[in-house]
């Protein structure tokens, strides 16, 4: 049974495949559904490009879902947490840290 994930993005427009840095719940049913994950991953909206790849689905930050789920291939689970202060954007944060 394929895995699924659920991640937020700001705008569907600024999407893009490859590599990224992600926020992820788990939404396969278990002990583990809606475990929230930082993680490094490969990202495609075509399932041939990532044929192994588990399911994402995507969701804008109002709650408007994608109406086709993504592939994604988890290459590494990042720290939990992220520097900064309470209210910062946690992408600026991500940013910041790489510098």
């Amino acid at each position: 049974m394929k895995r699924e994930y659920l991640t937020f993005v700001r705008n569907f427009k600024d999407l893009k495949e490859g590599k990224q840095e992600l926020f992820i719940k788990d939404l396969t049913p278990g002990p583990r559904k809606y475990d929230t994950k930082h993680v490094l991953a490969e990202i495609s909206s075509r399932p041939q490009k990532i044929p192994n790849g588990q399911i994402l689905r995507i969701r804008s930050e109002s709650g408007a879902l994608l109406p086709q789920p993504w592939r994604i291939r988890i290459i590494e689970e990042l720290p939990e947490s992220v520097l900064g202060q309470p209210w910062e954007d946690v992408y600026e944060a991500i940013e910041k840290q790489k510098r």
